[in-house]
């Protein structure tokens, strides 16, 4: 009963810690963004992609340390699909300061590019998951440093993409974070120490999810794909909150976006970590998440390019086909689990 109540409390508080560190984050991007000259969609790839699936990380290496490669799978597969539908919650949220849908908020072409990339690494992964360990090296990722590659390849096409096709308007930027007046100097120290207790706080989330599921005997797939995955979202959701509550909507579709894209990579950091090559130990569950979040995703990419003009009950109509098709894909999960 006591470690039960110990887990509980550990899990309350680094989920607050998370949340808090998450909020400021958003703020030290957006001058980051600012002054290093990076624009609002490319500084979300590669700043915030990173800095909120620090949780992950730490997920993925504890899933491997223990010999569990199923958790390492499980929770960035899930988590893809999970962090794609939070964009229905930010459309929601949206609602109280514009009047047209979030995908109309977003429309930059290198929103598109990014949707395009991600599409393609997922495509990879499905194809990862179908070599055969027979015939190739064990201790030697080939899928995993293949996606590897082309998320370092989509990151040169974007920056030449945001070149060639300009950036988006410049929000205000707020430069008082914690009550410090912001220098560049400073904004990268805390952009560093903010990150370190992400990926702490977001170490100890993990531990502490898995043994409450555990506890109480959830499914391990369902688990990974929905409790774990939500956990592990938090920096996703506090920063997206944050950045509507400033009225700046482009580095919210950067970050899920370009943070889901991220994700598969650490597959890699995984299979080196492991000594041997993971996608292919990937189950039929694992495959199926992959494929749900390339459909979500479609179907923003669609809301992106054909610009829903209405919110219907507080949404535009691409969130509300993402969340009901979310909602029934986590549904017949429970079958091919």
């Amino acid at each position: 009963m006591d470690s039960l109540l110990l887990n509980i409390s550990l899990f309350c508080v680094s989920g607050i810690i998370i949340w808090y560190c998450s909020n400021k984050l958003s703020d030290i991007v957006d001058y980051v963004d600012d002054r290093f000259k990076l624009g609002a969609a490319f500084g979300g790839t590669i700043i915030l992609s990173i800095a909120t699936n620090l949780p992950e990380l730490a997920i993925v290496v504890q899933g491997v340390l223990q010999q569990d490669t199923s958790l390492a799978i499980g929770n960035i597969l899930g988590g893809i699909a999970l962090q794609t539908i939070l964009l229905s919650l930010f459309d929601f949220a949206s609602g109280k300061n514009e009047q047209r849908p979030f995908s109309t908020l977003v429309g930059h072409p290198v929103s598109i590019l990014q949707g395009v990339f991600l599409v393609s690494i997922l495509a990879f992964v499905i194809m990862g998951t179908q070599f055969n360990k027979t015939k190739i090296s064990p201790d030697f990722p080939v899928a995993e440093i293949f996606i590897f590659i082309f998320w370092l390849l989509s990151l040169y096409l974007l920056h030449k993409g945001k070149k060639t096709i300009g950036t988006p308007p410049a929000t205000e930027i707020n430069e008082k974070v914690i009550g410090i007046q912001l220098t560049p100097t400073k904004a990268l120290i805390l952009l560093a120490v903010l990150s370190t207790c992400i990926l702490i706080f977001g170490y100890l989330l993990g531990v502490t999810s898995d043994a409450l599921a555990n506890h109480y005997h959830i499914d391990g797939v369902i688990f990974g794909a929905t409790i774990l995955a939500f956990v592990t979202s938090l920096p996703e959701i506090s920063g997206g909150l944050a950045f509507i509550k400033q009225k700046s909507y482009q580095p919210i579709i950067s970050d899920i976006f370009g943070g889901n894209a991220f994700l598969p990579v650490l597959f890699l950091i995984a299979s080196i970590i492991n000594h041997n090559t993971l996608l292919p130990d990937a189950g039929h569950s694992d495959i199926y998440l992959t494929a749900l979040s390339i459909i979500l995703t479609c179907i923003y990419l669609i809301g992106i390019l054909l610009k829903p003009k209405k919110r219907i009950l507080g949404m535009g109509i691409d969130s509300w086909f993402a969340f009901i098709i979310y909602i029934i894909g986590i549904i017949c999960i429970t079958i091919v689990a």
